[in-house]
């Protein structure tokens, strides 16, 4: 099996080139959303400002990122697994 992977700049167009290629046949069409672009110093840019639920993800996230990193260094000790089931 190979993959194509297709570039459709126009959304309009999405389902006539879908239509197109399941025309030909032996075609398996898995639709993915697009990834963001990325600037010329290769930084993604974000085209939309975050809602204050994702700021919200995005901190936690990077402070659990964090405390991993913490723990990998030897700064912080976790917790074992069966310590944090038998206190449930």
């Amino acid at each position: 099996m190979t993959r194509l992977i297709i570039d459709i700049h126009d959304p309009k167009k999405e389902k006539e080139v879908a239509e197109i290629l399941l025309k030909i046949g032996g075609v398996e069409i898995e639709r993915a959303e697009a990834s963001p672009r990325k600037s010329a110093n290769g930084k993604t840019k974000i085209k939309r400002a975050l809602t204050p639920k994702e700021k919200k993800f995005v901190g936690e996230l990077r402070q659990a990122l964090k405390e991993v990193n913490d723990h990998i260094t030897g700064k912080k000790k976790f917790q074992s697994a069966r310590e944090f089931l038998h206190g449930l």
